[in-house]
């Protein structure tokens, strides 16, 4: 009887020792692959252009958008399109702009769906890419996107921008090994849709500083995206709404885009107060599928190099 017990005690024991080994070599696999895995997050006020960023990594890293899912963004798009009309007019009204008056032609042109309207309005219209990358859907949630660059698996991470959504941030802090923050370099002249007291740079400069000091990034690679730069440079040249009017530290010409962009790009540098945290900044502007790609890669050399730097001092 003893020797039956002893014998299926010893047998339960070895059961449950090839079962840990099981779990162990299951772990080592699984923090190899985890080795290879660069989970970027990405942060930045509402309507700075993260989700525009998404779009074009699906493009540009995953054989961009099928046909059906081209056909999906229809409903957005026409939202988008009466929803942008209904400001013009109201626009319009407002400001007693009249355009039968030849003077006033290029109001309309400032607005690209007028120049697509036949196109978007008929029965059998399926969006284009530039249409996916150009129409406004507000993200709620967080939104993974997955892709694979050499050896390194990169993981995306755009969090809703709006102040509702920020208390979700806190759930994806953990492993990151870089953060980018996009600004909206056009929103020096706006303010919040949520907010109308408050400056929408302004705004992303007070995120921005938040984000760049958290204790859970001191070891983090912060990249900034200085986002619309194209709108950026139309607003600076041609609308005389002046960067000195908005910013009254600002010394450099009116006209001056660079030295403009420049400038802010300063400011937001300026936040961090970590003497040792390198701070990267680029200009982009996230519906320019060749920019994007350009950057993105500078950017992901970076990742990776610093990933490697991590990796020999562990």
């Amino acid at each position: 009887m003893g020797l039956c017990l002893g014998s299926e005690v010893t047998e339960e024991g070895k059961k449950a020792k090839l079962h840990s080994s099981e779990i162990d070599r299951e772990l080592y696999e699984q923090a190899k692959r985890e080795m290879n895995v660069v989970k970027v997050l990405l942060l930045g006020a509402a309507e700075s252009g993260k989700s525009t960023l998404v779009k074009q990594m699906k493009i540009i890293h995953s054989n961009g958008f099928t046909n059906q899912e081209l056909s999906s963004f229809k409903p957005a798009v026409l939202d988008n399109l009466l929803m942008s009309m209904k400001f013009v007019l109201h626009g319009m009204g407002v400001l007693r702009i009249n355009l039968a008056n030849s003077k006033n032609k290029h109001h309309a042109q400032t607005c690209l769906f007028f120049d697509n309207m036949t196109r978007i309005v008929s029965p059998d219209y399926v969006p284009t890419e530039m249409d996916v990358l150009r129409v406004r859907i507000r993200t709620t949630g967080v939104i993974e996107t997955q892709f694979k660059v050499k050896h390194l698996v990169f993981r995306l991470y755009d969090v809703g921008g709006q102040r509702t959504e920020r208390r979700k941030w806190i759930s994806c802090f953990e492993d990151v090994r870089a953060v980018l923050f996009v600004v909206s370099l056009s929103g020096y002249d706006m303010t919040l849709v949520e907010d109308p007291s408050m400056n929408r740079l302004q705004e992303s400069l007070r995120l921005f500083s938040s984000i760049c000091n958290n204790v859970f990034f001191r070891s983090t690679s912060m990249i900034l995206f200085m986002n619309k730069i194209d709108l950026f440079q139309e607003k600076i040249l041609h609308s005389g709404r002046h960067l000195r009017y908005y910013l009254p530290l600002y010394r450099g010409a009116d006209c001056d885009v660079d030295s403009a962009a420049r400038f802010i790009a300063s400011m937001f540098v300026s936040q961090n107060a970590m003497p040792r945290k390198l701070i990267y900044y680029h200009f982009t502007t996230a519906t320019d599928t060749s920019n994007v790609q350009v950057v993105f890669q500078v950017v992901m050399d970076t990742i990776m190099k610093e990933n490697l730097e991590a990796v020999s001092l562990l």
